[in-house]
């Protein structure tokens, strides 16, 4: 196994039910992960209707997952046996942590990115461009991008949501981040979502800010390192959603600090 500089500190930014992965890996590899949860999934009370959109799949022919999160708030809605006892359609999932969620569950993934894990990369999947007469339920928490159900209907597709979750930004001490920052206690920051580092960015006062930004910060995916890089981050690394891959940039990251802290010959 990789391993990390003795106690080098990482933010994990992740709710809390989906950072210990995370969390074991950095620590089994002896760094040290600092706990910073910046959204709490909570499940969200799903209209009558939605709930039997969700039942009834008779005349989908697409069910889209775009997070993990989606994958376990619509099983907890509808029980484990769910798609087990349906007419399937065919299971697309954003992205490698959506589909070993789906894999977990005993469920078949018929098409997922095969590089960037996001909503233009499922988009250029040859079985997408053509949706002509093709219905699409796509299962997301509140909110979110409109890319997907928005391109699949200007190709001639039906789309529908069933929002199972909600994002909601939790309280954080401010001042014991700023304080741990400051001492050298971070050395890298991971962000996993877009409201992640919104919710990050408001709650830091404006004067504290260049603390993030020229720590090294771990994102997922180029949408995100785009958003990161436009605020003025100087060192931003891409990973894959899932908890290895992260850990494996996180790996990484570590590597270049050391290297440019090291004296020149």
């Amino acid at each position: 196994m990789s391993m990390l500089p003795s106690c080098l500190g990482v933010l994990v930014t992740r709710p809390v039910e989906q950072a210990e992965g995370l969390c074991k890996l950095i620590e089994d590899a002896g760094g040290k992960a600092i706990r910073l949860p910046l959204l709490e999934i909570q499940p969200v009370q799903v209209e009558d209707i939605g709930l039997s959109r969700l039942r009834h799949l008779e005349h989908t022919d697409w069910l889209i997952f775009v997070s993990a999160n989606a994958v376990r708030y619509a099983f907890e809605l509808l029980g484990p046996q769910w798609l087990n006892s349906v007419s399937m359609p065919k299971i697309a999932a954003i992205g490698q942590a959506t589909a070993n969620a789906l894999l977990d569950k005993g469920v078949a993934v018929d098409l997922k990115p095969k590089e960037q894990f996001n909503s233009e990369s499922l988009l250029a999947h040859l079985e997408l461009t053509d949706a002509k007469r093709l219905s699409f339920l796509i299962v997301r928490g509140e909110g979110g991008r409109e890319l997907l159900a928005d391109t699949l209907r200007q190709r001639g597709g039906k789309v529908e949501y069933a929002e199972v979750y909600r994002r909601v930004a939790p309280e954080i001490d401010v001042n014991g981040l700023l304080a741990s920052w400051r001492r050298g206690d971070i050395a890298i920051v991971t962000l996993t979502s877009g409201e992640a580092l919104a919710n990050l960015w408001q709650r830091m006062p404006e004067g504290d800010r260049e603390l993030l930004l020229h720590t090294p910060i771990v994102v997922i995916g180029s949408r995100m390192a785009k958003q990161v890089r436009e605020l003025g981050a100087v060192h931003v690394f891409e990973a894959e959603a899932t908890d290895a891959d992260i850990f494996d940039a996180v790996v990484h990251t570590a590597q270049e600090i050391n290297k440019t802290h090291q004296p020149r010959g």
